[in-house]
């Protein structure tokens, strides 16, 4: 169940009735006289199959609302000089990349061009991502590169009145625009994700700032107002974005002016704080076998990592008595922009 279970980590879990399990929660189970924990994925009389990374139910697949996404996406990479600026307008600083003078005339771009590290392979023309994960032991297995990448961020804004910013986020061969009319805090998600380009955008109160102690003793900020639905989803094509796809990953501001009107350099200034790359988890099926049915009364469940887990890819659907109670979710909300996975 890595990355969210560790191995050793000790959980909580409470009984409860068996109508009351839904897909996507992670509960204990008994396999062979054994306590395990898994996530429900598939529930009675449902067809799974797991196709080119993707999770499909009869036949269409399995898509993941922007809350939905915390407890899959992981972070590729969190570091800032991992971003180069394709403009000179960008100043990198303090771990965060400030934009002093944004103009109406070009985008400021900053593009992703991280260094050599487990799981990246840097290319003149972008970069591949792999479903490689540090937790793993040491094995030797196919690493599988993944499709579905994006970025977050919070962006720092201020911006004069009656002026306008445009923000510009592109994966592979899409791109995302937001206009935005006032200064302050914005989340900003965008990707590939289950087939679809996403896209959301939510101001943040600064006022509601907090910290969460994450992984190697990440401090990074919570936020509770995570959208229950993306802003904006459209369908990537799939013979567009092939297995060997270089990940062209860039963020762009500019400044929205009326016509003939040339301001002044002060009117604004981006600071991107929270610089992510994120990836999804990268379902696999076994090399014998892609399709099975849930018969009635069972649940398919499955691990959080596909590379390493053992689970109903393997022995099949269990019975729903099985099921010993459900896995305690912690509740001190999600951070900002996401609980992405330390990878």
């Amino acid at each position: 169940m890595a990355p969210g279970l560790g191995d050793g980590e000790v959980i909580s879990w409470l009984p409860a009735q068996t109508d009351t399990y839904q897909r996507y929660g992670r509960v204990v189970c008994t396999y062979k006289d054994e306590l395990i924990t898994k996530r429900i994925m598939g529930l009675p009389g449902e067809s799974i199959r797991i196709a080119d990374g993707e999770f499909i139910i009869n036949g269409e697949m399995v898509r993941k609302s922007p809350r939905l996404f915390q407890h899959f996406g992981l972070i590729v990479d969190c570091q800032s000089d991992s971003w180069r600026d394709a403009t000179q307008s960008w100043e990198h600083s303090s771990n965060n990349w400030r934009c002093e003078r944004v103009s109406p005339k070009h985008v400021s771009w900053l593009r992703f061009h991280p260094k050599i590290s487990p799981g990246l392979i840097p290319d003149n023309g972008g970069v591949l991502i792999y479903d490689d994960v540090s937790w793993l032991p040491k094995e030797t297995r196919r690493l599988e590169v993944v499709k579905d990448v994006g970025i977050s961020a919070v962006l720092d804004i201020a911006l004069q009145e009656e002026y306008g910013l445009e923000i510009l986020i592109g994966i592979n061969q899409h791109m995302a625009r937001l206009v935005v009319r006032r200064q302050g805090r914005l989340a900003v998600i965008a990707g590939r994700l289950d087939g679809q380009f996403v896209v959301t955008a939510w101001p943040i109160p600064r006022q509601h700032r907090e910290f969460h102690e994450g992984f190697d003793g990440i401090r990074t900020p919570l936020v509770h107002e995570i959208p229950e639905e993306w802003s904006a989803e459209v369908k990537v094509a799939h013979e567009k974005i092939r297995p060997q796809a270089k990940s062209l990953l860039l963020l762009g501001i500019k400044l929205l002016a009326k016509r003939g009107e040339v301001p002044s350099e002060e009117i604004c200034s981006v600071k991107a704080e929270e610089l992510l790359v994120w990836r999804d988890i990268r379902w696999l099926a076994t090399p014998k076998k892609s399709e099975w049915s849930v018969p009635a009364g069972h649940v398919f469940v499955l691990g959080d990592c596909p590379a390493a887990s053992s689970d109903s890819r393997h022995w099949g659907s269990i019975p729903i008595d099985s099921i010993q109670g459900k896995v305690v979710q912690p509740s001190s909300g999600e951070p900002l922009p996401f609980w992405l996975h330390q990878n």
